[in-house]
Parts: C-alpha cells; sequence; structure tokens
C-alpha cells in the first residue's frame, strides 16, 4: 500500500503521517526531511541559495523515486503539488487531501522561521491557488480542524482498509492495533467472498490457502471462488489436524510447500480452519519470507470470537499452548456465521464463553442482549450471532488497538482466565473444555471479587444467569488444593498468584492479589447451589 498525504501548511501530514504510518506497518517518508538528509542543507537555505524552481526540480525527483519504491507513508511539501510532473504522477496512487482551512494553518504554524514560503507576501492568495489543486490531485479528502490526529488516523483507516464491496446483511468492525490496521467482516455465507473483502487500497500477488481436516471442503470452495474473482489459480495444501500432528514438523511442512511454489513476500496466506488452525498459518506468515500477508476465516466460533482477532499467531509446545509466538496482523479476517453454527460440536460453546467475557468486562448493552437472546445463539440463529459477535469484536477490537502486546489493559481478556487455566486442567477432555473452564473461572473471579469487596453479589449471580442460559457450566467442587497442584504445573504462574477482578460490571482491573482464604471462599461459592 502506498498513501500520499498532501496538504497545506500546518495539515499534519507529519504529526499523521507517523501515526498512519504505525497503524499501517509501513515505512514513513517526509520528503522534505528526505531531501535535506541527502543534501545536509535546510529547505530554507536551499529556497534562499539555488531558488524555488530548483527546488521544486529536486522535489519532483524525490517524489518519483519515492513513489516508484516500496509501500510507505509519504508526506509532500505543501506546494509539491504546483509541480505538473508530480501530479501527473500522483495519478495512481491514494492521495490524501489533508484539509486545513487559512485561519488554522497561520495559528499553528505561527512564524516558523524554517518554512520559506511563510516570508511570501501573498502568502493568502497562494493558500487559495492550491487548495483546488489539491482536491484535483487526491482521492480522498479529510478535514483537520479541531481535530486529535489519533482521530483524523482512525477515519483514514476506515477507507484505507475498506473492502471492494461488504455482503448484505453483514457487519465490519476496524481492529486498528500498531502494524496491521484491517477488518474484521461478520456475516452469513460470506466465506467466499474473501477476493472482494480485501482493502482495495492494498495489493497482494497469489493466493496460498491452508487448511486441515473436516475444513477442507470450505477451502477447496473458496479456491474455487478465488480462481473466478482473482484471475489466477490459488494453491492449497491440507495439512495434518488434531493433537498427534506435530506442530513444527507441520510449520516446516508449509514452508517447504511455500518455498517450492515460489511464494514471494507480497503474496497472500489464507487460513481457513479452527483456531489452532489460524494460529499455525498466521505462525507461518510472520516468519516466511520476515513476513507475509495473511488472512483468516476461522470455521469455529471460538475461532471467530477469540483466536482471529489481536494478531497472536503460535504453536503449542509439550511445556503448554502457545510458548512460541509471535505477533503479525492479518489484513482481513472473514467470519462466516454458517460456518460457525455448522461447527457447533467444536468450539462453539467456548466461543460463547468469549462473547459473554467480553460482555461482562466492558459491555453491559451486550451482556442484556446476551441475556435476552442466548436461546437463538445457542440454536445457532445466524442473524442473532452475526449481531452478538459484531459486538463482541467491537470489544475486543478497542483493547488490542489500545494494547497489542499485553503490557496494558490488554489483560482485561484474560477475565476468568487464572482460575480457568487450573480447572481445565481438572476437567475431562472435550472440544469445548477450554470454554467450560473460562465460564467456570470469570464465576470464581465474581465472587473472589465479591469477597473483596470490590462488587455486590448480584453481578456474580448475573454471571451465572448469562452463562448458564448459554448452556456453559456455571459450579464446580474442587478444593483449593486440587487448584494449587494445578497451578503450578502452569506455565504461567508465578511466585504470587494475580487475577483480572471486576470492580464494577463492565469495568475490569488486572494484576489484583487475593489471600489464600479468600480464593479458598471462592470455590467454596462455586460449588455451591
Amino acid at each position: 500500500m502506498l498513501v500520499v498525504l498532501m496538504g497545506f501548511m500546518g495539515a499534519g501530514k507529519t504529526t499523521i503521517g507517523y501515526l498512519l504510518a504505525e497503524k499501517l506497518g509501513l515505512p514513513f517518508v517526509d520528503i522534505d526531511i528526505l531531501i535535506e538528509h541527502r543534501t545536509r542543507r535546510r529547505v530554507v537555505d536551499i529556497f534562499a541559495e539555488d531558488g524555488e524552481v530548483a527546488f521544486r526540480q529536486m522535489e519532483h525527483d524525490t517524489i518519483v523515486e519515492a513513489l516508484g519504491g516500496p509501500p510507505a507513508v509519504v508526506a509532500l511539501g505543501g506546494g509539491a503539488v504546483e509541480h505538473s510532473g508530480t501530479r501527473d504522477a500522483l495519478a495512481g496512487v491514494m492521495g490524501i487531501h489533508l484539509e486545513v482551512s487559512y485561519e488554522e494553518a497561520l495559528l499553528r504554524i505561527g512564524k516558523d522561521a524554517l518554512r520559506p514560503m511563510m516570508r511570501r507576501p501573498d502568502i493568502g492568495e497562494i493558500y487559495e491557488r492550491r487548495l483546488p489543486v489539491y482536491h484535483d490531485a487526491a482521492k480522498l479528502a479529510v478535514r483537520t480542524d479541531g481535530r486529535r490526529p489519533e482521530d483524523i488516523v482512525l477515519e483514514l483507516l476506515e477507507h484505507l482498509v475498506a473492502p471492494r464491496s461488504v455482503p448484505a446483511g453483514s457487519r465490519s468492525v476496524l481492529v486498528a492495533p500498531m502494524g496491521g490496521a484491517h477488518k474484521v467482516h461478520i456475516g452469513g455465507g460470506i466465506a467466499t467472498q474473501l477476493a472482494w473483502l480485501l482493502p482495495q487500497a492494498s495489493s497482494t500477488g497469489r493466493c496460498f490457502v491452508v487448511s486441515a481436516g473436516a475444513d477442507r471442503s470450505a477451502a477447496e470452495a473458496l479456491v474455487r471462488h478465488l480462481a473466478d474473482d482473482t484471475d489466477q489459480e490459488p494453491a492449497h495444501v491440507d495439512v495434518p489436524a488434531g493433537e498427534s500432528a506435530n506442530p513444527f514438523a507441520v510449520v516446516e511442512q508449509l514452508s517447504q510447500w511455500l518455498a517450492a511454489s515460489e511464494a514471494r513476500r507480497d503474496d497472500l496466506l489464507v487460513g481457513v480452519g479452527d483456531e489452532d488452525l489460524c494460529y499455525l498459518t498466521g505462525f507461518v506468515a510472520a516468519i516466511y519470507n520476515r513476513g507475509m500477508p495473511l488472512a483468516l476465516l476461522p470455521t469455529t466460533l471460538h475461532g471467530q470470537a477469540d483466536a482471529a482477532i489481536g494478531g497472536k499467531n503460535g504453536v503449542h509446545l509439550p511445556g503448554g499452548g502457545n510458548l512460541s509466538g509471535t505477533i503479525h496482523q492479518p489484513v482481513v479476517v472473514v467470519n462466516d456465521v454458517d460456518l460457525a453454527v455448522a461447527h457447533r460440536g467444536h468450539g462453539f460453546r467456548t466461543g460463547l464463553a468469549e462473547v459473554a467475557k467480553h460482555a461482562i468486562i466492558a459491555d453491559q448493552v451486550l451482556l442484556a442482549a446476551l441475556e435476552h437472546r442466548s436461546e437463538r445463539a445457542v440454536e445457532g440463529d445466524v442473524d442473532v450471532l452475526v449481531d452478538l459477535l459484531a459486538r463482541s469484536t467491537a470489544v475486543k477490537a478497542a483493547i488490542v488497538t489500545a494494547d497489542q502486546r499485553e503490557q496494558g489493559e490488554r489483560v482485561q481478556l484474560h477475565y476468568g482466565h487464572t482460575f480457568g487455566r487450573a480447572f481445565e486442567q481438572l476437567l475431562p477432555p472435550g472440544p469445548d473444555r477450554h470454554g467450560d473452564a473460562v465460564s467456570l473461572g470469570m464465576v470464581a473471579a465474581g465472587f473472589l471479587a465479591a469477597h473483596l469487596g470490590r462488587i455486590d453479589l448480584s453481578v456474580v449471580e448475573l454471571h451465572r444467569r448469562v452463562l448458564g442460559a448459554l448452556g456453559l457450566p456455571t459450579r464446580l467442587a474442587v478444593s483449593l488444593e486440587e487448584m494449587e497442584r494445578a497451578w503450578r504445573r502452569s506455565r504461567r504462574a508465578g511466585s504470587e498468584l494475580r487475577f483480572v477482578l471486576l470492580n464494577a460490571a463492565g469495568v475490569a482491573e488486572g494484576n489484583v492479589g487475593a489471600a489464600p482464604n479468600q480464593v479458598a471462599a471462592a470455590l467454596a461459592d462455586l460449588a455451591a447451589d
């Protein structure tokens, strides 16, 4: 993706350019700074010593070179678009006009001695002359007066990662962490629409589709549609599935397959499958050729509500799940709820548990919707699930956008997990053991918060009411000694247990300690009727 920012002095091209480049995971190129670095002269001195005509030609040559280089966010000088050759060079790129009023521009610039054009007595006339030129050269215009740069960047991202078309009845959510802003599209029957849901402002090469086991037919259907929609023949491989598969052997198999197929860095790797397949495909996308574009089509509700959102990728080791992993954001996630309903025997309850968790920690409206629509959700009503999943995705997207690497508020997503990690070791095997453990963990965390005086017991009863209505367990008899043994086996347990707890419904806090007697009391409440 090549994005070019243009506009009058003071429009915010440098500030917004840096932020936008970080969100897109692209380098930022400021043409004026690049010229100064190469010539070892200030722009104001070039104007004074060589004249504006010489500078504009130097500026034009530098811009043409930048536009012919790798993907980047490029900020032009205010007068660059007045060069006819530069306007011609901009014809095929995503040009964005950052609009600023004349009055606002003067307030921002003041009497900046490093801006040579500010010395001109006809600066107002220059502003008026350039406005229609910006308008003609840009494909998108955004007003900047009185707005925070972060808000402007989010508006730009909505346009830059927008697909060519959105299927009727589907919903889209922007996820905007550093290094990989993208859209999550949620709807029924949209799995084969990948080609149309890719960001229209970006371009990728060939498509390489990965699936496993029961998802092979969905992947083959996608391959057929990609062949029709892209006029190229996508490659497809089906990898071993299940706990018996050696994950690093599969990583090597996929890497060798990509190498034999001569995959390039701009080719698209597509994962079609459950949460483990999504994690594994993302891991390969992150390491092959030092990173290649990734698209995810999770086929389980667990994958759609959790695994495919946030950029986490990895493989399981004997010592624990996803111990070897990376952060690598996809370019798009396509959540086809029809596939999740068809996979109700694998990851469906876990997906509902994740939706409930997002509601409990951050969205009271979603929590109320879950309580009133739980029966239809459990039955697999696609329209209900699309709405609930879209709301849930918005919660996780906001948290991931603010904290991609779990250094702050992303820890809230571990609500119920401290208890849940131990419960998962104690529960019998099953396709939704993780979701059942998280459900029980949330109830236990609720009781612990109540014992610490953080919330009222009515909030805990709300946990049980909503989770129970979704078919999730809310009671378990287990001793503190059993839990302590399980925690000692957990890879994440340290010298002191820490919990994510509620301070109120919808308000979570991480890294909270508790005494053993308080934990024991919470476990006793969890076992009670």
